[in-house]
């Protein structure tokens, strides 16, 4: 696919976090250099650090950052395979920007893992984003994995009431999971975002996760939106965003 072109205007790190709002330019050096500043998913300590806040994605303590817009804009989009989930990639590979085109600095909210297809949202409404991906917003994600094997239903109970991870020991809270019709697929609805948390749980179990689409987000599905597609969220639907994140508009 043809790659977006931009002209590319770069700013310092810490005049950007200057210009959000986050700290004074000298105060935002101490802050690169503690190692609270990630860009494009990787912590750096480089206050003179070079981005684009057109396309990086720049994220402090957790939170997503972005220049106040005049205009939000709040976009669903069906992500295929291979698709990043960011909005650059050091190995020139298709990210959602060369999909989803518009004048407005969008950001996806969370991520999906380059395999997995599927419902992801992007905005330009850092606030909206950094409350749905706030665990306390429980926003519930809804998946079908495809599975290498057969799942037992006597396996259910497990993969539903809150297990340890195996890779890490970390545990997961309970979820609400329904097998389908061959037994190869499995509808899952979690509200936590642990990195590759879906893949890792069935890994658990002994089962390898083959394809994995994300069918819903808050709420929101993809509907008859296809593959590498995308469209503005109605009003309607960003009003129970904001209810979901318990923002008063």
């Amino acid at each position: 696919m043809r790659k977006q072109i931009e002209e590319k205007q770069t700013v310092r790190i810490n005049k950007y976090l200057a210009m959000c709002g986050i700290a004074s330019r000298r105060m935002a050096d101490e802050i690169v250099a503690a190692g609270r500043v990630m860009v494009n998913g990787r912590v750096t300590a480089e206050a003179g650090l070079k981005i684009d806040p057109s396309a990086d994605e720049i994220i402090v303590d957790g939170r997503m950052l972005a220049l106040p817009e005049a205009k939000k804009v709040y976009i669903l989009f069906n992500k295929p395979r291979n698709v990043i989930s960011t909005n650059r990639d050091e190995k020139n590979r298709d990210t959602v920007l060369d999909h989803v085109i518009v004048k407005e600095r969008v950001y996806p909210v969370g991520r999906l893992d380059r395999k997995t297809t599927g419902v992801l949202l992007l905005t330009n409404d850092g606030n909206l984003a950094n409350k749905l991906m706030h665990p306390s917003s429980h926003v519930k994600k809804e998946y079908i994995a495809v599975l290498d094997n057969k799942f037992p239903h006597a396996l259910l109970l497990q993969l539903t009431g809150g297990m340890r991870l195996k890779d890490t020991g970390e545990k997961v809270m309970p979820c609400q999971a329904r097998i389908l019709d061959d037994g190869l697929q499995i509808w899952l609805s979690i509200h936590e975002g642990k990195n590759h948390q879906v893949r890792r749980m069935f890994e658990t179990l002994g089962f390898e996760v083959k394809r994995l689409d994300r069918v819903a987000y808050a709420g929101l599905a993809a509907g008859d939106l296809r593959r590498g597609d995308w469209r503005y969220l109605s009003r309607k639907e960003v009003q129970q965003l904001h209810q979901q994140a318990g923002i008063t508009v």
